[in-house]
């Protein structure tokens, strides 16, 4: 570890929570049509899956944000996550106050925030990217293409989140990025190992995961929803919905490699009911 990643500190930020079917969270055998239908059902075994945001504290880069929250429009209707979303979403519940907020709890002005890394573009991680004037967004070129092309509201990309074009910085890390570790493609973001973006497409077809070097709690791996549940790597048990299912084997094995390598690795899936809660007493 070096001595920027000793000073480098994460927070979490949990901003919704859904219930989320078992059977969504982890596809069951059978045909489409049954497993379509136990997967859209909330039973009694249904994950309690938290919506999550990271703040990222760096010696010298200064605040970094993973992902964003909701918007306060969304605490007052989900008509904010646009007419397909709001349905796949009905059951969405806000947790605490809106993003904005929750940045000031933790010291942070919203305007000040100059740089955030998007794991990818869908409705439940872009509401508040809105809620941040001056920051620059940082994402894959392919989730951002297809994140505008047309139906896009059906795969859950929801166009009045999103900023212009002229805010947001694109990688590509099949052409710029480097091998780290079991990673095939990765981007060192600031250039001295802290925070390394990871691509893990499947869930996305420009899905990021995010490696955070940090000093209170060593390597800690954002998974972002490569997978939903830190079970779904362990097992390889794909979701019942992904953009590529061949895409999320090959991130579900690279993260399950990664994870055997440094078994001491905190590892985040965004929804998993459980696995933030180590990182959770420093943000309350």
């Amino acid at each position: 570890m070096n001595a920027a990643s000793d000073r480098v500190t994460l927070d979490v930020i949990h901003t919704a929570r859904i219930p989320m079917p078992h059977d969504y969270v982890f596809r069951p055998a059978g045909r489409p049509l049954s497993r379509w239908w136990s997967g859209s059902r909330v039973g009694p075994d249904a994950l309690d899956g938290p919506c999550l945001s990271f703040v990222i504290r760096h010696p010298s880069a200064g605040v970094i944000l993973v992902d964003t929250g909701l918007h306060p429009d969304a605490h007052r209707s989900l008509a904010d996550f646009g007419r397909p979303m709001r349905l796949v979403f009905r059951d969405l519940e806000p947790v605490g106050p809106p993003f904005d907020q929750q940045l000031r709890a933790l010291g942070i002005e919203p305007e000040a925030v100059e740089r955030v890394v998007m794991t990818h573009l869908h409705v439940d991680h872009t509401g508040a990217m809105r809620l941040l004037p001056n920051a620059r967004f940082t994402c894959t070129r392919a989730e951002w293409t297809a994140a505008h092309r047309r139906l896009a509201a059906a795969k859950g990309y929801v166009a009045h989140h999103l900023p212009g074009a002229h805010r947001v910085q694109l990688i590509d890390p099949a052409v710029d990025g480097t091998r780290h570790g079991a990673f095939t493609h990765t981007v060192d973001l600031l250039g001295d190992g802290s925070i390394r973006l990871i691509s893990t497409p499947g869930h996305t077809p420009g899905h990021l995961s995010v490696l955070v070097r940090t000093g209170e709690h060593g390597d800690v791996l954002l998974v972002g929803d490569a997978a939903y549940t830190r079970r779904s790597i362990d097992e390889d048990v794909l979701p019942l919905i992904t953009d590529d299912d061949r895409a999320s084997r090959t991130s579900m094995r690279e993260i399950r490699e990664h994870i055997a390598s440094a078994p001491r690795m905190l590892v985040v899936p965004t929804h998993d009911p459980s696995a933030w809660h180590e990182l959770r007493s420093a943000s309350g």
